[in-house]
């Protein structure tokens, strides 16, 4: 619900056009449909949500529900399909739409919605809202037999002057796979200067959903979001102008046409057959066109037959097909209005790999995560994976399918913790099982010295994540993880699953959520498995939020990465969060994928002042084949196995660090606890150190910065340090050859009366 303030400045105006609404059955005309979304598992619930369709696809507005993260309602939140059998597939995205300045935060008062046109032939939806002095008016357009929403956006500032935005359309898929801007493959972020494309795909084998994005000149979170950087000066308006297409397959031929469409681009056709080299066709193949030497685009064939439309200009271009090796790449000049031939025969079918991996000492089979380094690694992610995972019920066994060749695989169990990966040669061939074994030297076990690991900021599948249950614990526990852990946006639907593939395994299971305002996140754990979060993130106060989960039963309340634009501490200091500091969080979190600098120095002079805010780690994982559970980790003391409960206190005791690699053994002191000291009695503290990657460096840390360093070598040492005679805290800093850190929680110090001691 809505707060009453919220409620007197949210204005919904619904101008009806004289035409009546089509009837549901009525699919090949424009509709607008009024309250719940029709698209199946969508999330617009509210009665005062609106749902656009045609014959090729549904979209929703969250007029009246909460969008995810935080943002201001009148966005659209669901994407739909239409199968071939003229129903609706589930929803394909987790929010789609216009961001005005990145992820920060977005202060909203009100918004409006007005329906332009409601005819048979179109639909037009306007949606004012308010982004501080910004007015931000989207006007969403959908034509009778159109695979594409168009939307246009203006921005209209009647405030100060506003410099530095990055403003544009973002594509945030639920699940599936993505295809980045052609020639910004693997880049978070990039300055993108004169692009081969101005799109970006979300796909899978059964839909696809272009933003086509013209006016972007950056691009952030991987191609997900299309910015263009500007400035809005005093009353100036800025207009921003896109299309998100929606596609019933895997197939992009429907996107590059669009393109050529849009831009006006000369064009010709390239069609042919893709057969093996025993000259059967390829049932579905791919073909894949290449242009400056990255990929462009592709077309799913049928029958073993393709035609793809591509503007004139040279390219390469090769075939594959599922499990099938690549063609050998063919170079192809496009003439305007030619169509030419161009067919493969050289294609080979899959192999089958068995592969069994076990501890090289115990000769106990290990959880293991399955990586090609070397090989063919399928550009189309639904046509083979290259990453792979060891069963649940199979301990250290795994079975796949790969293109036939030869191949190098990386073998992980516990890797860069507590166990070097080992390399596997392979050479696969076609319709034959190659068995292979590997066995991974294992250089420490943290639970003989009651140390528990668990990667406390990971995701399953909801909204942008694409992991299911079983593969978040099937991935958590190849990474050597002793404690299974999500935290899903504003969710807990995958608690039970994962709670019993973890209990059939023994494994405790931590049940956490990430409650996502726009001004902040927050990981809250344990809670109850399944607990209904009742705050909404979009409106309530930093303090009704920390009162919802306590109400679930969380012992800990995390700040998630809470310097980037949208962290709780980058907030605070713009003024954005309703209700400003709340000292009752708890943790504070080095996040792996985002710079964790400042968060590090934040918790040093939080204990400085004598507070105990203590470090959590995750590593903000939402698909396991392309990212890595537990990159970085909090290692807990707690002595024996624990449950969720118990692992959570000790952390929020502080007898914990965080870790990308390092290996920590305390000796005489618990980190969190208070070393008392007495005047003219010099103590000391001892550790033993483990990096499988080698020793570097240990600087003692404390009020005053590095107190001491010791330059190691070797992947063991045992280390010494005096600690000053001053109340105060000391901690760790360990790094390894690679650069890898690991950063304890303190050890408080605290001089007393000797004639106590």
């Amino acid at each position: 619900m809505l707060k009453p303030f919220y409620q007197s400045l949210l204005v919904i105006t619904l101008i009806l056009a004289t035409s009546m609404t089509v009837p549901l059955h009525s699919h090949a005309v424009v509709s607008i449909i009024h309250g719940k979304t029709i698209i199946p598992g969508g999330d617009a619930i509210s009665d005062t949500d609106l749902t656009i369709r045609n014959d090729k696809l549904a979209f929703s507005l969250a007029v009246g529900s909460a969008p995810p993260w935080g943002v201001a309602r009148g966005c659209i939140v669901d994407i739909a399909n239409v199968k071939a059998d003229g129903t609706l597939s589930n929803d394909r995205v987790a929010f789609a739409d216009f961001i005005p300045n990145n992820w920060s935060s977005w202060p909203n008062t009100y918004q409006t919605v007005d329906i332009i046109k409601d005819s048979k032939d179109k639909a037009i939806v306007k949606v004012t809202r308010d982004f501080g002095k910004v007015v931000i008016s989207t006007i969403y357009s959908l034509a009778s037999g159109s695979d594409r929403i168009h939307v246009m956006t203006t921005m209209t500032n009647q405030g100060d002057a506003l410099a530095d935005m990055l403003s544009g359309y973002t594509l945030w898929p639920d699940g599936g796979y993505k295809f980045a801007v052609p020639g910004y493959a693997g880049q978070d972020q990039a300055i993108v200067d004169n692009p081969i494309s101005d799109r970006f795909v979300g796909y899978d084998t059964d839909w696809a959903i272009a933003l086509h994005a013209p006016y972007m000149t950056e691009l952030k979170n991987k191609s997900r979001d299309l910015y263009t950087q500007h400035t809005l000066k005093k009353s100036e308006s800025m207009s921003f102008e896109g299309d998100y297409q929606v596609l019933a397959s895997g197939d992009l031929s429907s996107v590059i046409h669009t393109e050529i469409k849009r831009k006006n681009l000369q064009a010709g056709t390239l069609t042919g057959y893709v057969k093996t080299q025993h000259g059967n066709p390829v049932a579905n193949p791919a073909v894949v066109v290449l242009k400056e030497g990255v990929p462009y685009i592709w077309v799913i064939g049928k029958d073993g037959m393709y035609n793809i439309d591509l503007p004139i200009g040279d390219y390469q271009v090769y075939a594959s097909g599922k499990g099938y090796s690549d063609s050998k790449k063919h170079n192809v000049s496009i003439k305007y209005n030619v169509t030419q031939p161009l067919s493969f025969d050289d294609l080979l079918a899959p192999g089958q790999v068995n592969i069994q991996v076990t501890d090289a000492q115990s000769r106990r089979a290990l959880d293991a995560k399955i990586q090609i380094k070397k090989g063919n690694k399928p550009l189309i992610e639904f046509f083979g994976a290259k990453t792979f995972f060891t069963q649940l019920d199979h301990i250290g066994r795994a079975q796949f399918t790969l293109a036939p060749g030869d191949y190098q695989l990386k073998v992980s169990a516990g890797a860069n913790f507590v166990a070097k990966p080992v390399f596997v040669d392979a050479s696969v061939m076609p319709n034959e099982t190659t068995n292979l074994v590997s066995a991974i030297p294992v250089s420490t076990y943290p639970t003989h010295h009651g140390w528990y690991a668990g990667d406390l900021h990971h995701h399953a599948d909801v909204l942008e994540g694409s992991t299911s249950a079983e593969y978040l614990v099937r991935s958590q526990l190849a990474a050597g993880l002793n404690v299974t852990f999500v935290s899903d946006h504003d969710s807990t639907k995958n608690h039970k699953a994962i709670k019993a593939y973890s209990d059939k395994r023994g494994v405790p299971f931590i049940p956490s959520i990430e409650i996502s305002p726009s001004w902040g996140h927050f990981n809250v754990f344990p809670i109850d498995v399944g607990a209904t979060l009742s705050v909404d993130p979009g409106v309530d106060s930093i303090q009704n939020i920390i009162k919802d989960a306590r109400r679930m039963g969380a012992t800990a309340i995390a700040s998630n990465h809470p310097y980037i634009p949208y962290g709780y501490l980058s907030s605070l200091k713009k003024k954005t969060v309703p209700g400003g500091f709340d000292p009752t969080f708890d943790l504070i979190e080095i996040n792996s994928e985002v710079d964790y600098k400042q968060a590090v120095e934040k918790a040093r002079q939080l204990w400085s002042e004598g507070l105990p805010y203590y470090y959590t780690a995750g590593s903000d994982t939402h698909d396991v084949w392309n990212e890595t559970s537990g990159h970085n980790r909090m290692f807990v003391y707690t002595a024996s196995k624990p449950d969720a409960k118990a692992f959570t206190q000790a952390m929020k005791n502080g007898h914990s660090y965080a870790s990308f690699g390092p290996v920590i053994y305390t000796k005489n002191v618990m980190f969190g606890d208070t070393l008392k000291l007495a005047a003219n009695q010099p103590q000391s503290i001892r550790f033993d150190l483990i990096s499988v990657n080698g020793l570097k460096s240990v600087q003692l840390i404390g009020n005053d910065g590095i107190i001491d360093e010791q330059t190691l070598s070797g992947d063991k040492a045992s280390v010494v340090f005096d600690v000053p005679q001053k109340s105060g805290w000391v901690s760790l800093v360990v790094e390894d050859a690679k650069a890898n850190k690991a950063f304890s929680n303190p050890i408080w110090l605290k001089m007393v009366d000797k004639t106590l001691f």
